[in-house]
């Protein structure tokens, strides 16, 4: 497989096509062994911050703090997306923020503050703006039900710099996390709290993943993660040696990941850790793709 030819950040999955995010804005569509569907495009004028793929479209995320705007957009993963405008155009008068984006977007939405997490689930995308709301909207971008933001007493002590770091769909509901460890379970339907908690970690949380089989794995900004089986059990907390980037569940509780440094693997609570060259950015299939762009297998492909 050839290298991206960018810096990668994230990869924002889907089946059959996910979209890998590059450190300038790059965007890639690439199906599910990490193939190349398409070109390289910079739709926005700054790095997507969230972004979700579902039913054929990725919904991506962006803000400018200097010129106070932010925006999302959704794009057809069956046609080329193009490049947008581009961040001069965006200072060049009074324009709002979605006029920046390419003419292919099936829809656009300038959003009055700072996005924060994006999920989608069978056409409708649900997002957080920091300190102001969760909301969901269908697949036109018209509003369906919009929440005040969580809040978690327990957490009150990081109110002000806390922020929701991702937005999980769930057989039960959607699962809203934040930074600081709050948890926040509210109905599809409505948006009505379902259940909330706050967990007390050692570190920030930098990202959630979850599998049916596996539960929740909870990424961490420095030598820890966290396992749960659900939202409502008790925390088990991993050591590792760096950041864990990625995880995928295997089913049964069990796990792997890779990270700054080196890939891991939890099978039957046994956890094994083998040393990369490199930091791994996400898994797709059973290659990591690394900070520099490039595919290597996972430590622990079979």
């Amino acid at each position: 497989m050839q290298e991206l030819g960018f810096n990668p950040t994230r990869v924002d999955k889907g089946n059959p096509i996910s979209v890998i995010i590059g450190s300038m804005g790059e965007v890639l569509k690439v199906d599910h062994e990490g193939r190349a569907v398409g070109k390289v495009s910079i739709p926005f004028p700054t790095q997507p911050s969230f972004g979700a793929v579902s039913s054929g479209r990725w919904v991506g995320a962006w803000v400018e703090r200097s010129l106070k705007k932010a925006c999302m957009g959704a794009m057809s993963l069956d046609l080329e997306s193009g490049d947008g405008r581009g961040r001069d155009f965006l200072r060049a008068g009074n324009r709002s923020a979605s006029e920046v984006l390419p003419d292919s977007c099936l829809w656009t939405r300038d959003i009055e503050g700072e996005p924060m997490g994006v999920s989608s689930n069978n056409g409708k995308v649900t997002f957080g703006v920091l300190n102001t709301g969760i909301y969901m909207v269908n697949d036109d971008a018209s509003e369906i039900w919009r929440i005040p933001y969580p809040q978690w007493p327990e957490l009150q002590e990081f109110s002000s710099v806390d922020s929701v770091v991702d937005i999980i769909h769930t057989p039960e509901g959607i699962a809203i996390w934040s930074e600081s460890g709050g948890i926040s379970l509210v109905s599809e339907h409505d948006g009505s709290t379902l259940m909330s908690r706050a967990l007390r970690l050692p570190e920030r949380i930098i990202g959630v993943r979850h599998d049916e089989g596996s539960g929740w794995m909870i990424l961490m900004s420095g030598r820890y993660a966290g396992m749960m089986k659900s939202l409502d059990s008790d925390i088990e907390i991993l050591k590792l040696p760096g950041p864990m980037m990625d995880s995928i569940g295997t089913g049964g509780g069990n796990w792997i990941w890779t990270g700054w440094r080196h890939d891991g693997k939890v099978n039957n609570g046994a956890i094994e850790i083998r040393e990369r060259a490199d930091i791994g950015i996400s898994i797709l299939g059973e290659r990591v793709l690394t900070n520099s762009g490039r595919w290597s297998n996972h430590s622990f492909s079979e």
